[in-house]
């Protein structure tokens, strides 16, 4: 009986030796070479997620022609840091707030504030500083519309979270359209049917879709609800209870991704031109860049590019792509909006008002040079902020003239022009739909056409993340060594 105990022991090590030999000398696994465009937030989530399913075996270049954070951005004025980019988060963005925690930053909430809709000849609703006057003035003039409206959204918020699910257990998508479908089989009807004629459909009335839904559109992204209906819901949602932003300032979250992980080398340089190596067992792409202040191009091969920059004819940095079977070709354009800062006294005269309001929203585009006017708090918190700072949103540049109406005792002003977000209609193009441009290259704001706001572009890096690896992993299978290798990179939920 010992004989046959001992014997059974040495089969079994014998067995174990055997896998360890066979397995042990072809797991030494390609480490894939990764160029990421864009230090963004949606390249700084590519990059986070990258290095969690590879396990930190991977080498990434990030290029970043400007300032890391992009979109992200604050602005001093009279020694203030204000917001100047994208200011608000939803407490449903899973993404962003597993990030604050796994970077050990802090929320920060705004202060409470009276807001005003306004048309150009007058308000249409002011709240008032008595919470039941203000909801008795709401249910006056829109009935149970709101709630209706508010419910609808909190629906279309619960499919919407599904995503985290469906990116937990791996799955991964070639295209926006099939992203959205994932959540909700009829999400992708949205991108077809503008916002006004899909909650006209759903019965809510002109006035509550010119006035409120409007309101939102023309303040979060410059345009009107002639919109395609999934963003429109997007900027709806963006007027909700409990938002909240970054202390300290969103960029926070985009530099503490990439500057915290040790497997990227920010290249601080203009990427201008991809070309694709076809037949290459070494690698994919050359990527060609310029630095800053120079002249002279360098050329870089990869393995996998991943481009997290809007890719349209109007951006300031185009990129040249040579040598694909396919013309790359993006249409379309990006909305340009004017950020204006003022440190001044807001002249309620102006509006018709007798006292002055924190925040005044426009729902008439067509009429309004300005889109919004808002007190805006210090990055570190209402209490940090020592003087009375403004910010305008407006398609156009403001003129002198119309600050100095507007506004008494300015003392300071900074104008900051973004190519902000997609300028949308009421469709969507299959030009614009694909995360997969081609083998190994993948594009991040893609997911822009359906939808631009910070946690859009956190899911669609790791979706793009997904995508990446598990190619990578599919055409560098090592024939044997394939399984191992994936268990090693198991799909897992990310400890963030």
């Amino acid at each position: 009986m010992l004989y046959r105990i001992m014997m059974m022991q040495y089969i079994t090590l014998l067995i174990l030796g055997v896998l360890v030999l066979k397995y042990g000398t072809c797991l030494e696994i390609r480490v894939p070479r990764i160029a990421i465009i864009g230090g963004g937030i949606g390249g700084a989530s590519t990059s986070h997620f990258l290095t969690e399913l590879f396990n930190g075996s991977l080498e990434i270049d990030l290029y970043e022609a400007k300032t890391i954070g992009g979109r992200l951005a604050t602005v001093k004025i009279d020694n203030n840091e204000v917001e100047a980019g994208g200011s608000i988060i939803h407490p449903k963005n899973m993404y962003m707030q597993k990030f604050v925690k796994l970077l050990g930053l802090e929320h920060n909430f705004p202060s409470e504030q009276k807001y005003g809709i306004w048309n150009g000849d007058e308000f249409v609703y002011k709240e008032n500083s008595w919470y039941i006057v203000s909801m008795a003035k709401l249910f006056y003039r829109y009935g149970f519309q709101l709630y209706r409206l508010k419910r609808h959204v909190d629906d279309i918020l619960e499919d919407f979270g599904k995503i985290y699910n469906l990116q937990d257990d791996g799955k991964s998508f070639v295209n926006v359209t099939a992203l959205l479908s994932a959540m909700n089989k009829d999400f992708p009807k949205s991108l077809q049917l503008s916002i006004k004629d899909y909650l006209s459909h759903m019965g809510f009335t002109e006035r509550l879709i010119n006035e409120v839904v409007q309101a939102t559109i023309v303040t979060n992204y410059g345009q009107d609800v002639n919109i395609q209906s999934f963003v429109g819901l997007i900027s709806i949602a963006g007027a909700g209870f409990d938002l909240w932003s970054v202390k300290g300032g969103n960029k926070g979250v985009p530099e503490h991704l990439i500057y915290r992980n040790k497997y990227v080398n920010i290249i601080p340089s203009r990427v201008t031109k991809i070309r694709n190596i076809p037949d290459s067992d070494s690698s994919q792409y050359e990527v060609t860049y310029m630095n800053k202040d120079s002249i002279d191009s360098i050329t870089c091969t990869y393995d996998i590019v991943i481009i997290a920059a809007p890719l349209t004819h109007d951006q300031e940095f185009p990129i040249e792509f040579v040598d694909f079977p396919n013309n790359l070709v993006f249409p379309g354009e990006y909305q340009t909006t004017y950020a204006t800062f003022i440190n001044g006294d807001l002249n309620p005269k102006y509006f018709g008002l007798q006292e002055a309001l924190d925040v005044i929203l426009s729902c008439n585009p067509k009429k309004t040079k300005i889109s919004s006017i808002g007190e805006v708090n210090h990055v570190d918190g209402a209490n940090e902020i020592s003087s009375q700072i403004w910010k305008i949103f407006s398609k156009e540049s403001v003129e002198t003239n119309l600050i100095n109406n507007i506004f008494s005792h300015v003392t300071e002003k900074k104008e900051i022009a973004w190519k902000a977000y997609p300028h949308y209609s009421n469709t969507t193009n299959i030009h614009f739909d694909k995360f997969k441009l081609h083998d190994a290259l993948y594009h991040v704001n893609a997911i822009e056409w359906a939808g631009s706001a910070m946690e859009m572009s956190a899911i669609a890096g790791r979706n793009v993340a997904i995508l990446a690896h598990d190619d990578f992993v599919q055409k560098y299978n090592f024939m044997s060594n394939k399984e191992v290798y994936k268990d090693s990179t198991k799909k897992r939920s990310i400890e963030l």
